[in-house]
């Protein structure tokens, strides 16, 4: 099998245009399988024993800055550090369904078991995990514009 790579500037920045003979049509799911697996990760540090480690994008579901460092906080439960400003996180996981909540929070957007509207413009947000967050008014538009 021969793969040739190309980049077509029409695809959207998440999107993978794979061509094959209408004969490989019975390999495609195999394909699919294979392309989604290879899931992007991040090198966060264990703040318990102050190792690196490779985390899956998919299990995080907050970030949370402090000073020049992110807190991140992931579905099982466990907290790490990310060496990076919040504003450059955000810039790196805007396509992975991330969004910025407030000036100090990202979120991951199909994290979000609820919301609610609350007093002064702002809206509350319950996490499948259970923690809740506050949407500023600034970043309320950029909301509604994924839910809506």
């Amino acid at each position: 099998m021969n793969i040739i790579f190309k980049a077509k500037e029409q695809l959207g920045r998440e999107e993978v245009l794979i061509l094959t003979h209408p004969e490989k049509e019975r390999d495609w799911q195999q394909l699919r399988q294979a392309v989604e697996k290879t899931e992007r990760g991040l090198s966060v540090i264990d703040g318990r024993n102050d190792r690196t480690l490779q985390i899956p994008i998919s299990s995080v579901t907050s970030i949370e800055s402090e000073d020049r460092w992110c807190n991140i906080k992931v579905v099982s439960g466990g907290m790490y550090l990310y060496h990076k400003r919040l504003k450059y996180v955000e810039e790196e996981l805007t396509p992975y369904g991330f969004m910025r909540i407030n000036n100090q929070v990202i979120i991951n957007h199909k994290e979000i078991k609820q919301f609610s509207a609350t007093t002064n413009a702002r809206i509350e947000l319950l996490m499948k995990d259970g923690s809740t967050y506050f949407i500023s008014r600034h970043y309320i538009k950029a909301f509604r514009r994924v839910f809506s």
